[in-house]
C-alpha cells in the first residue's frame, strides 16, 4: 500500500476518535483514572496494538541489531588478538566498534525495563555507562589499572577473561573501556595516535591484549542477553510491556508512559548532557567549556565519534518516534500526535529533520565535537563552540522542547525528572 494512503488511513481512524479525547478533557497514559487518552485506546487501537508495534517492530529489531554486531565485534577482536597486524585486523576491530555503537546509540532510545532496572541486569550501563556519570564511565586510570594490575587493583587481579570481567564494577567494562585500546595508547584523547602505536601498546602488554577480547567477548555477552530477557522465546519481557505487568509496569498506561518518556529522555540527554554541559551551552554550566572535565563529558572521545554518536541517538528517536516506514500498518507516537495536534506532529518531524542534516553533515565531513570543544581551551563561548555547536545545540534543544513538554502535554504524559538524575 502506498505509504501515503496508509499514513491517511491511520491518521483518519485517530482523529475519528479524538473527540473523545476532547470530550474527556483530561491526562493521558499516566492517570489510573479512565482518562482521555485511555478511552480513546479502547475506543479504537487501544494501548495493546500500540505497545504490540512498538515492542515488536521496534524494540526488538533494534535490539537484535545490537546483538548481531557487537557478536561481530568480538570475532574481530578475536581475530586481532590472534593475528595483531595494525593495517588490517585492527583497523578492522575499529570499524567493528563504530558498527556496533551505531547499534548502541539507536537502542539508547528504549532505556528502560532490564536496561536499566538497579540492579546487575542494568545491561545498558555495563555495556555503556553514559547515563550513570563519571562514577560508572570507564576512565583511562580504571583502565590503567586493569592493564597494571597493581595490588590494589580490584578488577580480574588474575587471568583477565569474560568471566573474571563480568563481576567487575562498570567502571571497567563496556564500549568506552574497549574504545581506549584500540583507539588510543596513553589514555591521552588530546594527542593523535597512529595505528601503530596502538599495536605496539596491545602487543607489548600481555594483559593489555587480553583485557581488550574480554571486554569484547563481554560487551557480545551482555547484548546477547539483553535481546534473549525481551524476546519471546527468552525472558519475554516484551510480554511484560505490552500487557503491562510484571514487577516494572503496573498497568498498559504505565508502560505508554514509559517508553514516550523514554523517547523524550534521549532527547534531554542529547541536548543537556551530550552537547550543553560539555560546551557549557546550557545554564546548569557556569565554569569552563570542557569535553572531558565535566561530569558529563562528550562521548567517545578517543574515537571522535561524538557527532557520529548524537546521529544514530536521533535515528534512534526518529524510528521510535514514526515506526517503521516498511512497515503495512503503523501504530506510532506521530499517528498519536496527528490526530491530535497536527501541525505538532509536522513541528516534530521537522525538527528531527533539521537536527538530522545538521549532525549528517558532521558525520559526512568528519567533524570532531571533542576538538571542536577542546580547541578553545576551557572558554565559555569560544570561538569554536559558537561556530560549530552551538547551532547543533541549539536545534536539539528544540526537539527536547517539542518532545518532553508539547508531545507530552498532547499525550498526558508525566513530566521527567531532572537530566541530571541520570534517569
Amino acid at each position: 500500500m502506498n505509504s501515503s494512503i496508509q499514513k491517511n488511513k491511520i491518521r483518519n481512524i485517530y482523529a475519528g476518535l479524538t473527540l473523545l479525547l476532547i470530550a474527556a478533557n483530561c491526562g493521558g497514559g499516566g492517570g489510573s483514572n479512565m482518562s482521555g487518552l485511555a478511552l480513546l485506546f479502547q475506543s479504537g487501537s487501544g494501548y495493546t496494538d500500540f505497545l504490540k508495534y512498538s515492542g515488536e517492530n521496534l524494540i526488538l529489531p533494534t535490539l537484535q541489531s545490537l546483538k548481531d554486531d557487537t557478536a561481530a565485534l568480538s570475532t574481530a577482536a578475536n581475530t586481532y588478538a590472534g593475528s595483531p597486524d595494525a593495517s588490517t585486523n585492527l583497523t578492522a576491530l575499529r570499524a567493528a566498534w563504530i558498527q556496533a555503537r551505531v547499534s548502541l546509540k539507536k537502542v539508547e532510545t528504549f532505556y528502560f525495563g532490564p536496561a536499566s532496572l538497579p540492579s546487575s541486569a542494568s545491561y545498558y550501563t555495563k555495556l555503556d555507562g553514559f547515563e550513570k556519570g563519571s562514577s560508572t564511565r570507564p576512565l583511562w586510570t580504571n583502565v590503567n589499572q586493569v592493564i597494571l594490575n597493581p595490588g590494589s587493583n580490584p578488577c580480574a587481579t588474575g587471568t583477565i577473561d569474560v568471566s573474571a570481567l563480568s563481576i567487575c564494577a562498570f567502571k571497567y567494562k563496556g564500549f568506552e573501556a574497549l574504545e581506549m585500546l584500540i583507539f588510543d595508547n596513553d589514555g591521552d584523547p588530546a594527542t593523535s595516535t597512529s595505528l601503530s602505536a596502538i599495536n605496539t601498546a596491545n602487543t607489548g602488554n600481555a594483559r593489555r591484549m587480553a583485557y581488550l577480547q574480554a571486554l569484547a567477548g563481554l560487551i557480545a555477552q551482555d547484548a546477547a542477553t539483553l535481546y534473549t530477557t525481551w524476546s519471546p522465546t527468552g525472558g519475554n519481557f516484551v510480554k511484560s510491556f505490552i500487557a503491562g505487568t510484571g514487577t516494572y509496569f503496573r498497568s498498559p498506561a504505565e508502560s505508554f508512559d514509559t517508553y514516550i518518556q523514554s523517547v523524550g529522555n534521549l532527547s534531554v540527554q542529547m541536548e543537556e548532557l551530550k552537547l550543553g554541559t560539555p560546551a557549557c551551552l546550557s545554564n546548569s554550566c557556569t565554569t569552563a567549556a570542557s569535553p572531558t572535565s565535566n561530569a558529563f563529558s562528550t562521548e567517545a572521545i578517543y574515537s571522535k565519534n561524538g557527532y557520529s554518536d548524537l546521529y544514530y541517538n536521533l535515528l534512534g528517536i526518529e524510528w521510535a518516534y514514526l515506526g517503521n516506514p516498511a512497515d503495512t500498518e503503523i501504530h506510532s507516537i506521530s499517528t498519536l500526535i496527528q490526530a491530535q495536534n497536527p501541525s505538532l506532529d509536522t513541528d516534530i518531524q521537522n525538527a528531527i529533520t533539521a537536527l538530522k542534516n545538521s549532525l549528517n553533515s558532521k558525520v559526512t565531513g568528519s567533524a570532531d565535537l571533542f576538538g571542536d570543544i577542546n580547541s578553545d581551551g576551557g572558554a565559555v563561548n569560544g570561538t569554536n563552540v559558537t561556530t560549530y555547536v552551538k547551532p547543533v545545540w541549539l536545534l536539539a534543544a528544540t526537539l527536547k522542547g517539542l518532545l518532553t513538554v508539547d508531545a507530552f502535554s498532547a499525550l498526558g504524559v508525566p513530566n521527567l525528572p531532572s537530566a541530571n538524575d541520570g534517569d
